[in-house]
């Protein structure tokens, strides 16, 4: 949720037996994070980072209350929190009460708990819960809050900017908050995936490796697979969720996706994906837009739905590879060979990046920058989203060019003088605009608002940013269990074939613009909703949720996924950032950002290997990565590039050191050969073996010309460092 303007109200009992309630907490700020005392893992971490959070915060600490509260009130009575606390953290204020009292404490703060059966844990239960600490101003407002896997430093940094930039903030004695170069995002690619990520990853990779023709798990319910089961939205939002998770998550591991992106971009241009839209997009339906002859050429007009996803596809791989491939004339050529009908030649359309991305801004500016039609005569402004980010990603590519900066200036006053606003006066956003009757559309529903104001947010984050606190009470309803669903609609009153072909996306949506805006509680909750109601599984090492046409379960929850929501929305949502967009938008790799591409990194990595984290370390000079093979029994490899002309080097797996090597080669293992060797247990320590030498271990280790190849095998993830000297 957005937490900003919240003040909890409640009532609980301190660890003296006291009540207390929020107007307590007032006179100062307070860290409060819900917890339990038989907490194995979660809270035993959280409360030794805000610990090192108050030591950190040097004399500032004494404007700044710690607050546990319990969610185990049945075991956790007042005497266990005062001895809980006293012994282990005797600066914090252990707060507790009966359960009425914390459920009411629990839906102030959106924090979810439930108990679950554990025959092992004392009890025979634990309480899984919500893993955010809260920061409330000196009148008891909320003003931040800090996801788990936040560092203590950067948590110290954003509570003293609090204190010092506050409208109560002393005139000194605050220590200004500590540089920790990427702020608040650090953690984003220094903290491994977690298995569900990893797995989706796969899952697009699996998508995208079918053979030609075959769209296995990807057709959906609709009528000609048309709406939210055309392949188009699915491809681009599975390449997009690619594209953020590599360069906001696993910056150092291009060849962990480059091969599926490109096979990704071969299947746009097949003419199953493209072709239909001549006869699909002609006028009248719903709109009883006038009819209106189409071209075969995908790209020359409208059909921005299709256009500007393969423009934003090609500059994308441009920015993230440092690869023109796709600027060569003819490189994305749209060629289809009849047989029995049409022109005897077949159909043939020559384009290429620049061509497209050119055409796309003529066609932008012959509508006065209002944006390009999808269907005819109908401009829709989340279709629009997608080119503008295409521009700025071409843009980036060349030295000098702003051509995005153009487009959205125009833009926003098109919209203002044509469409009465981006976003109408009842709050939310105009759908599309009619050319032909000059007039502004508003659809009802949250599919349209979530899918705009995802990619809105890109470059008009402020207007998405209010637009999103104004209409999440609305679009979401809390679930009995903690989790989150989505209010789709009076779906029921819907034709079928409607009913698939405008609903594919409407839940997905939601979860994604909620990751876009960094709200990690309402993102955690709505997935939490998706893996008990949308019957996950895992195929070939790849995480699905099987297409389900029923809207809904016997108990009325909404249980229907379509192709895009399984393949491509939960997926996104899962890799995304907070303002992974945004930041994306702002400072994409090219031509103005190059340090990157001359950066060690993993160039090539063979499909059975999963990789769990890649990140450059330029200012300790160090690779980090995590990998694995995906599944028993198969083997694989990756390739470090750009190693060689950094000086002498050393790589450690799992802290051993196992080769090293200077600015030119590989060092000559044969150094060891005289030293004893143990069996070690588990090969994914040692060499495929399991064999060790003592004081070095079997790397799994060559050189290839200019690349180190490294041998994976074992679904056990293993960590590897690889040092250059200062």
């Amino acid at each position: 949720m957005a937490f900003n303007s919240i003040r909890p109200v409640f009532s609980l009992v301190n660890q003296e037996g006291q009540t207390f309630t929020n107007s307590d907490l007032h006179g100062k700020y307070s860290l409060v994070f819900f917890g339990f005392t038989n907490c194995a893992v979660v809270c035993p971490r959280a409360l030794k980072r805000l610990s090192d959070v108050l030591a950190g915060l040097g004399p500032a600490a004494e404007r700044v209350n710690v607050y546990y509260i319990s969610v185990d009130p049945a075991r956790d009575t007042p005497g266990v929190m005062k001895n809980f606390i006293t012994k282990r953290f005797p600066k914090f204020i252990g707060l507790t009460g009966t359960k009425e009292q914390i459920d009411s404490a629990r839906k102030e703060f959106h924090v979810f708990a439930k108990a679950k059966h554990d025959a092992n844990a004392l009890g025979g239960y634990v309480v899984p819960h919500t893993a955010i600490t809260y920061l409330l101003d000196m009148e008891g407002y909320i003003v931040d809050h800090f996801n788990d896997v936040l560092t203590s430093k950067v948590v110290t940094g954003r509570v003293l900017d609090k204190i010092k930039n506050g409208p109560d903030a002393p005139s000194e004695g605050v220590p200004e908050p500590p540089s920790t170069g990427k702020v608040e995002y650090e953690q984003e690619s220094l903290k491994p995936l977690d298995v569900k990520m990893v797995q989706s990853i796969r899952h697009i990779g699996n998508l995208a490796r079918q053979l030609k023709g075959d769209w296995a798990n990807m057709m959906g319910a609709s009528d000609l697979n048309d709406g939210f089961g055309a392949y188009r939205y699915q491809l681009a939002f599975m390449y997009y969720a690619l594209s953020l998770a590599h360069f906001h998550r696993l910056p150092a591991a291009p060849g962990y996706f480059r091969e599926t992106m490109e096979r990704m971009i071969k299947k746009m241009l097949e003419p199953d994906v493209w072709f239909y839209w001549h006869d699909a997009s002609t006028g009248g339906g719903a709109m009883h837009t006038p009819p209106k002859p189409m071209l075969f050429d995908p790209i020359e007009t409208d059909n921005i739905m299709y256009s500007a996803y393969l423009q934003v596809m090609t500059a994308m791989y441009n920015s993230l590879y440092d690869d023109d491939r796709y600027q060569k004339p003819g490189a994305l050529t749209f060629k289809y060979n009849v047989f029995l009908w049409g022109p005897p030649e077949g159909y043939e359309f020559v384009w290429d990046q620049n061509r497209v991305n050119d055409q796309i801004y003529r066609n932008m500016v012959k509508e006065g920058y209002l944006g390009v039609a999808c269907e005819p005569w109908c401009i829709y402004q989340v279709c629009n989203q997608v080119p503008i980010l295409g521009f700025r990603l071409n843009d980036a590519l060349k030295e000098d060019s702003d051509v995005a900066g153009e487009v959205t200036k125009g833009y926003v006053e098109a919209w203002e003088t044509k469409g009465d606003g981006i976003i109408t006066d009842q709050g939310v956003f105009n759908t599309f605009y009619m050319t032909h009757l000059n007039m502004p559309v508003a659809v009802p529903g949250g599919s349209g608002e979530a899918w705009t104001g995802f990619m809105m947010n890109a470059w008009n984050h402020e207007l998405v940013q209010k637009n999103y606190e104004s209409r999440l009470e609305e679009l979401l309803f809390p679930k009995p269990d903690g989790s989150l669903s989505v209010n789709v609609g009076p779906l029921d009153t819907m034709e079928t074939n409607q009913l698939y072909l405008a609903t594919g996306g409407v839940w997905g949506w939601i979860a994604a613009w909620a990751t876009e805006m960094g709200d990690d509680e309402t993102r955690d909750r709505l997935l939490s909703y998706a893996d008990k109601y949308f019957n996950p599984r895992v195929q070939n090492g790849g995480l699905m949720y099987p297409r389900n046409d029923t809207l809904w379960d016997k108990d009325h929850n909404y249980v229907m996924v379509s192709p895009i929501l399984s393949n491509a929305i939960l997926p996104l949502t899962r890799l995304n950032v907070k303002h992974g967009l945004k930041r994306l938008y702002e400072n994409p790799w090219g031509a103005k950002n190059r340090a990157h591409y001359d950066e060690p990194a993993l160039v090539e990595v063979d499909f059975n290997v999963d990789v769990y984290r890649a990140v450059y370390i330029a200012s300790s000079r160090t690779l980090l990565f995590d990998v694995a093979v995906f599944e028993n029994g198969v083997h694989g490899n990756v390739a470090l590039g750009r190693v060689f002309g950094k000086g002498n080097w050393t790589l450690l797996r799992d802290g051993h050191e196992i080769a090293s090597g200077t600015s030119d080669a590989l060092s000559d293992p044969s150094q060891n050969k005289g030293l004893p060797r143990i069996r070690r247990g588990g090969h994914n320590l040692a060499s495929p073996l399991g064999w060790a030498y003592m004081g070095k271990t079997d790397s799994g280790l060559k050189q290839e010309g200019d690349l180190l190849r490294l041998s994976v095998t074992g679904t056990k993830v293993v960590s590897y460092e690889l040092k250059w000297d200062a």
